[in-house]
Parts: C-alpha cells; sequence; structure tokens
C-alpha cells in the first residue's frame, strides 16, 4: 500500500469515526429528552393526584347507619321539624297497605269492588304548618313558610340542644334537608348535634321542592 493509499484509507476511518460519534451524541440527547418527559408527565400526575385527594378528604364521607333519623330542613329563615308530618305520613301509609291486602284476600265480585274504591286513595293533610301527602305513588312532605323556630329566635340554642339531648337518648340520627341559603343554620344544628353526640347526615335541596320519601324520588339518608 502506498503511501496516498494509506491517507485515503485514514481519512475513511476518520469520517466513520466521526459520524459513529455523532450518531451516539444524538441517541443519547433522544434518550435524556424523553427521560425529561417522562418525569415531567409523572410529575404533573402527581399534582393532579395531589389535588384530587385534597378534595376528597375535604369533602364529606357518606356511610350508612342502622339508626332512624330525626328529619329538619334548614334554610336562612330557620328550621323545620319534619319528623311530625313524616312519622303521620307513615302511619297513613300503613292503613294504606292494610286496606291493599285486605282487598287481595277478597274474591270476585268483591275484590273488584274493593280495588275500585282503593284507586283514589290519597291522604293529604298538615301538621304543624308542614303539608303531608300519601297515596299509592308517593309519600312526600313539604315545608311552610313559617319555620318552626326562627333563626333570630333567642331560644334557637336551647331548643336545638334540647331536640338532640333527646335524640341521644333514643339512639337516633339527624337528619338535615339543606336549603343554598341554609349553611348558617347548619352549622348552629352541626353544633348542638356534635355537643350531644348525635350523627349528622345532610343533603343540598331547593327551596319549595317536595321532599320524596318513597316512590320514584325516594330519599336514601346516610350520615357524614
Amino acid at each position: 500500500m502506498n503511501s496516498e493509499q494509506k491517507q485515503i484509507l485514514l481519512r475513511k476511518k476518520g469520517k466513520k469515526s466521526a459520524t459513529g460519534l455523532a450518531d451516539s451524541s444524538d441517541s443519547l440527547l433522544d434518550l435524556l429528552c424523553n427521560v425529561v418527559g417522562v418525569l415531567v408527565l409523572v410529575s404533573s400526575l402527581a399534582g393532579v393526584f395531589a389535588a384530587t385527594s385534597a378534595v376528597n378528604i375535604q369533602a364529606p364521607m357518606k356511610k350508612e347507619t342502622k339508626k332512624q333519623f330525626w328529619t329538619l330542613q334548614a334554610a336562612e329563615e330557620g328550621v323545620w321539624d319534619l319528623q311530625p308530618a313524616i312519622n303521620r305520613m307513615a302511619a297513613l301509609d300503613r292503613d294504606r297497605v292494610k286496606e291493599v291486602r285486605l282487598c287481595e284476600n277478597l274474591l270476585s265480585p268483591e275484590l273488584e269492588i274493593c280495588n275500585r274504591n282503593l284507586d283514589g286513595w290519597s291522604k293529604k293533610e298538615q301538621i304543624n304548618g308542614i303539608v303531608m301527602e300519601v297515596n299509592h305513588e308517593k309519600g312526600q312532605v313539604l315545608r311552610s313558610e313559617e319555620p318552626t323556630i326562627g333563626a333570630d329566635n333567642a331560644d334557637l340554642k336551647s331548643w336545638l340542644d334540647k331536640l338532640m339531648k333527646k335524640l341521644n337518648s333514643e339512639d337516633k340520627a339527624v337528619f338535615i334537608v339543606l336549603e343554598p341559603s341554609g349553611f348558617k343554620m347548619y352549622r348552629e344544628i352541626k353544633r348542638a348535634a356534635l355537643k350531644n353526640k348525635v350523627p349528622i347526615g345532610w343533603e343540598p335541596w331547593y327551596k319549595g321542592d317536595p321532599i320524596n320519601f318513597w316512590g320514584n324520588s325516594g330519599r336514601s339518608m346516610s350520615i357524614q
């Protein structure tokens, strides 16, 4: 091999080495970019999960209870005691069920007559200002304009404490139907409930909407 051929071979080797080094550098740079991208993605997801966890921690956790509920409705005007109307509604519905079962035990034509008499069965009453209605399709209550006890009543705290002491002695829980304006009143109820160790649950509600306890829109109560 002459000197000229050696120089050509050396130049070719030099070009190959330079190209290999460049390719290696590009591959390393791509790898670093990918790693950085993955780290950024992981960091972003961690931030999202952390934010979601914070929201979940602050939100009330629902759980089922076997305790009987005493139901109140709260708004800025005060507190409505719905339970007497609910109790009356439940008692009337038990009477309705008894009448239906009596019909079921009859034979024609007495059965047909009995069923016709029950077709329009419906009861509607007002209990302490709370309108109660029950029929074959639903059982519901609707609060009046005037609360059972007003927000500006000087006896509000003592009224709530007395009620919660009663519920504690009967091993019951309290459930709040909460209107958008009623959060201040809800805090008063919660204060009395916690003071007397009474479990409390609540559900947001719109003013003027009847509260259904069975049927297609029946309530499912829980505590927080």
